[in-house]
């Protein structure tokens, strides 16, 4: 008899939230099981760079490197490690055997819908109001790529390595199939849809408009990748450019994102997570809980529902505490007088690096003669 529900506690805490820490310790348990499972700790270990690397994009031009070099540790081992094993981990809070996995069913997350973009995204947004805005924010009218061919070729690449990404997680040929056709589909209608919205909404369509589309198309589709149709990826594709061409759009006060990583990013990450429950599948290629638009009833959209608010109330409150602690003892803000030299610089804050060329001709007239 347990009446007050100790050993459930005891398990919730244990297992369902944090795993295990002396589990497989340093991947050592993976020597002695298979070599294989090595692979999967790398793979998992990429994503953990890239989710980083994302929330420093929100920051940029204002943030101390020593301040993120403490705070980059400290965010993956109480944020994102934790939350990995919820969606993930056996037993984890949002997957069957989870508190609340077992209570609305299992979150279907196919390749770090949740874990990667939103929890990025959402980190960035907390930072973003715990350092605030750049000093010269209200003066930024548009913001200029300095050097859009190098913009394109990195959309490009980005699209090719997302290939590796979503057909890394394939556990059949089948999956592989679908998750490639879908992964060239949804990034390819959120282009045309992109570059449609600003032609509508009186503006040109741009390159760098093309680019952001293909990004929110990846983004989205990401989650679903395994889960919908090729019908389907093109309408998450298509609907993904629409709305993050206007949430980029959406800065005020406080709430200076660099580079539009949640405005596009977290955007996109959402939509696709819950468009799972729309008109995606459990198990496309079997039995299972199904989207309401394909005959299916609300089981898979509570469940991807209650994922994202989770995710996002855990995210957020947990980054908020780590960045406003780190703010308040070592600062996590450059000095006023190092980001104004910064601008003195470069002029405009809106330019970007497009008025550093006479900087850069100098420098490598300098190189040059050392190397002469």
């Amino acid at each position: 008899m347990d009446p007050l529900g100790r050993r459930d506690l005891v398990r919730f805490i244990g297992r369902g939230l944090f795993g295990n820490p002396a589990d497989n310790f340093a991947a050592m348990g993976s020597f002695e099981a298979a070599y294989d499972e090595l692979v999967w700790v790398g793979f998992g270990g990429t994503f953990a760079i890239i989710t980083t690397a994302l929330i420093s994009g929100a920051i940029a031009d204002r943030a101390k490197f020593s301040a993120w070099m403490i705070f980059v540790p400290i965010w993956l081992t109480l944020v994102y490690a934790p939350l990995a094993h919820w969606v993930w981990g056996d037993g984890g809070l949002l997957v069957e055997g989870g508190l609340i996995g077992d209570a609305v069913g299992e979150a279907v997350d196919f390749a770090y819908g949740l874990v990667v973009h939103m929890c990025a995204y959402l980190a960035a947004l907390a930072l973003v109001l715990v350092i605030g805005p750049r000093s010269r924010f209200a003066e930024i009218t548009e913001n200029k790529a300095h050097n859009v061919p190098f913009v394109l070729l990195g959309a490009s690449i980005l699209w090719f390595g997302w290939f590796g990404f979503n057909l890394g997680e394939a556990g059949s040929t089948d999956e592989i199939s679908l998750n490639w056709l879908n992964t060239m589909l949804a990034p390819a209608a959120a282009l045309v849809a992109w570059l449609l919205t600003e032609w509508a909404r009186g503006k040109k369509p741009t390159p760098v408009g093309a680019a952001s589309g293909i990004v929110a198309g990846l983004v989205a589709i990401t989650p679903a990748v395994a889960h919908v149709a090729p019908v389907g990826a093109i309408i998450l594709g298509a609907i993904s450019g629409v709305i993050c061409c206007f949430a980029v759009d959406i800065k005020w006060g406080k709430f200076d994102d660099t580079l539009d990583v949640v405005g596009l990013h977290f955007v996109a990450g959402l939509w696709g997570t819950v468009a799972i429950g729309l008109f995606g599948y459990e198990d496309i290629y079997g039995e299972g809980r199904s989207g309401i638009l394909v005959g299916g009833g609300f089981e898979l959209l509570v469940a991807q529902v209650v994922a994202v608010v989770v995710t996002a109330i855990f995210t957020f409150v947990a980054t908020f505490i780590i960045g406003l602690a780190i703010h308040k003892t070592i600062g996590f803000r450059v000095d006023a007088e190092v980001e104004e030299a910064r601008h003195r610089r470069g002029g405009s804050p809106d330019r970007g690096l497009l008025l550093h060329r006479e900087d850069l001709s100098g420098s490598l007239i300098r190189f040059s003669s050392l190397c002469a």
